[in-house]
């Protein structure tokens, strides 16, 4: 990306960030500073980002000279160009290199939307979007907005291509003539820059100037398509195509001159590619004055222009919408949470973040409960909760229950985020609110707990499949819960360099605490469970369900030739009477405590000797970060998401197959025999989660907010 900047101290902050900020992230931004006289060195010292290299010349060489030299340095395959008073929407680069790519174009463009000097928008400009309206375009005036460009570096380096200080204000229309006699160019239609229009810039201070230089260019290609114009003739027609005054009394004059340049370029690009062209050309003779020969040339020229109308209006509403958060530079930064529901290890951490002074944070829920959860989490955040309809048979489908929330579009747009953080993808609100974002071209982080470890059935696996990856790579960051969800979306393609850490945690410090005065009780504690002080208490908390396991626990501890071990389970569920059924059968000393209030569940861990979980399916475990803090061994199935990061094998647990009741067994075996051992897993658990406190992943969640706004 070139950018060449003189004197722009008050605009420039803002046009580098809006670069940096681009969902394409692979990108260098060489910006010359032309000899500025202001404090624009400083405010470009300011902006830490590697990809952002500046290059000072002591004394001005003008723009041309500027462009050149940024040119020289730049390494890339592609090159871009940007005004420092101007702003790049978020996915300019990714939909300008989609459509270079996909129409094997040297040169592509695309609409703005002007703003004044305060942001404030104002009008929209369209521009040719088909290589043949573009050539037109060229006979009259530059058929790109220059500060819009992006072209193939290898084009313009095989042709020789510069831009030519000669023609001081009008070089851009200069280069893109020489490029366009020898490959295509085009305009995306949408607009991708906001185009500051202010008395202090460039075309606005020698406007007579750049519209010679462009009429001299123009001429000389009108003169290349038409040849049996005379100079005067050409001028005519000139100032037909390119809306300027035509002399009293010669209309007619001027739109027969007009005629015979495009009957030329019909020749050379033959009737069919011609019809915007032609549409074009009636829209110049009808605002030149001659609305009957306008109709002649294209009687459909009202309906279309009404079309083309309604399509501005569409187009200038969601430039407008896209560029308004783009100026919310000066105070915190605004960003939406978009989560399934509020959760005791989740809530604490958005408790924090609202803290921040550099964040003004709102937590979009779903629901109170997408799980049938039955803990009570006030949140000390600001929350929304949206209302919805829950589709039938839904958490058979999606492990949760699916509600339809429509509720989220404006509850967003109330917001006015920045930046959208979207927690998972399996929920109807998160959906809305990755689309919602797309829209705009706003960026939104991905936070993802799920990972791919374990069968899965036909069908989810295509599902996700062709449902994640998409929404994964358009993020701008994503942050993952641990090891196994981070592997899973680098297989998604997501790029290690956009992932961050963001756990799925507790207080650690404050729950290690906790359980350390509880555990001055602990024979109290064993008495109100039906414990023995001499008991192995193996612990489990989880959901009384088939996903956790509970089966294969029950038949691992009936395993163990070991009459003190019982097995303390806490939570509820459908599974609880076929559990003491099995247990029943087995010879398993089974404790069924039943659900506990959150806040009490370390209890349970103070009179435990051995945290197990062996689940089919989990996407992290947070118990396991409660049962490390707490200073017990581990035992959990290699399903488990939080054992790739909070298990070290032979250091504090073992790591066993699911489903695998001998595994399970000899583990349990071998710390219910030795005490000793159990002392020294359990010192390492807490070593081991400390790092995984909530500090880290504010620190990570505020990284990834500022990085996709380009704020890092």
């Amino acid at each position: 990306m070139l950018l060449a900047v003189r004197d722009c101290e008050r605009y420039v902050s803002l046009a580098v960030r809006s670069i940096l900020r681009q969902t394409v992230r692979d990108l260098e931004l060489i910006v010359v500073d032309d000899g500025s006289q202001d404090s624009t060195p400083e405010v470009l010292q300011r902006i830490r980002d590697p990809r952002l290299v500046v290059h000072r010349h002591d004394h001005s060489q003008g723009l041309a000279a500027s462009l050149n030299a940024a040119l020289e340095r730049a390494s890339g395959r592609y090159v871009a160009r940007l005004d420092a008073d101007d702003v790049a929407l978020p996915r300019r680069l990714e939909r300008q290199l989609a459509w270079l790519e996909d129409r094997r174009l040297a040169l592509v463009g695309s609409a703005v939307l002007d703003i004044d000097h305060e942001g404030r928008p104002g009008g929209l400009h369209q521009m040719p979007t088909d290589p043949v309206s573009v050539r037109w375009h060229a006979l009259f005036t530059c058929p790109f907005y220059h500060p819009t460009v992006l072209a193939d570096r290898a084009v313009l380096d095989g042709l020789g291509l510069r831009y030519d200080p000669a023609y001081l204000e009008s070089e851009d229309y200069a280069l893109w003539a020489r490029l366009l006699d020898v490959a295509d160019g085009a305009n995306v239609p949408e607009p991708l820059v906001l185009y500051r229009v202010h008395p202090g810039q460039a075309s606005s201070r020698r406007r007579a100037l750049q519209r010679h230089f462009q009429r001299e260019i123009a001429l000389g290609r009108i003169g290349a398509v038409a040849p049996s114009l005379d100079r005067a003739s050409a001028e005519l027609a000139w100032s037909v195509g390119a809306g300027e005054s035509v002399p009293p009394g010669r209309l007619d004059e001027a739109v027969d001159a007009f005629l015979v340049l495009l009957d030329a370029f019909r020749r050379e690009y033959g009737a069919a590619s011609m019809r915007p062209v032609v549409s074009a050309a009636a829209r110049a003779v009808w605002h030149a004055g001659s609305k009957r020969r306008a109709l002649a040339i294209d009687a459909g020229l009202l309906l279309v222009g009404a079309q083309a109308r309604a399509r501005r209006r569409l187009a200038r509403w969601r430039a407008t919408r896209c560029a308004t958060p783009l100026f919310q530079d000066d105070g915190p930064l605004s960003v939406a949470v978009v989560a399934p529901e509020p959760t005791p290890y989740r809530a604490p951490v958005f408790d924090l973040l609202a803290r921040r002074p550099e964040l003004d944070l709102t937590v979009i829920y779903t629901a109170r409960t997408l799980m049938g959860r039955t803990w009570r989490v006030e949140p000390r955040h600001r929350a929304i909760f949206l209302r919805g309809a829950r589709v039938p048979g839904g958490r058979r489908i999606l492990r949760h229950d699916l509600v339809i929330t429509p509720g989220i579009f404006a509850a967003l747009a109330r917001v006015r985020p920045h930046v959208v953080v979207v927690v998972g993808w399996s929920t109807f609100a998160s959906q809305a609110a990755i689309a919602w974002c797309r829209t705009r071209s706003l960026p939104y982080v991905l936070e993802v707990d799920s990972h791919d470890a374990g069968p899965r059935r036909g069908w989810r696996k295509a599902l996700k499949r062709a449902v994640v990856p998409p929404i994964a790579r358009g993020a701008a960051q994503v942050l993952v819960s641990g090891t196994l969800a981070e592997k899973a979306l680098l297989a998604c393609g997501v790029e290690e360099k956009r992932t961050r850490r963001f756990a799925l945690t507790i207080d650690v410090q404050e729950m290690g605490a906790r359980a350390d005065l509880l555990r001055l009780r602990r024979k109290e504690l064993r008495g109100e469970l039906g414990l023995a002080p001499e008991d192995v208490v193996v612990l489990s908390v989880a959901r009384l369900s088939p996903d956790k396991g509970l089966e294969t626990l029950v038949r691992a501890v009936a395993s163990v030739e070991r009459s003190r071990l019982a097995l303390l389970v806490v939570g509820q569920g459908e599974l609880g009477p076929a559990l003491a059924r099995l247990a029943a059968s087995e010879g398993c000393r089974l404790i069924l405590a039943g659900e506990m209030p959150w806040e009490r569940v370390v209890e349970a861990y103070a009179a435990a000797d051995i945290f197990c979980l062996l689940s089919r399916h989990e996407p992290w475990g947070v118990v396991v970060n409660e049962a490390a803090a707490c200073g017990l061994p581990l035992v959990l199935s290699d399903r488990v998401g939080a054992a790739y990061d909070l298990l070290r094998e032979g250091e504090n647990g073992r790591l066993v197959p699911a489903d695998d009741v001998e595994a399970a067994a000899a583990a349990l075996r071998e710390l219910a025999a030795d005490p000793a051992l159990r002392a020294r897993y359990g010192a390492r658990s807490r070593e081991i989660v400390r790092a995984w406190g909530y500090e880290p992943s504010v620190e990570s969640f505020v990284a990834a907010c500022r990085e996709a706004v380009g704020l890092s």
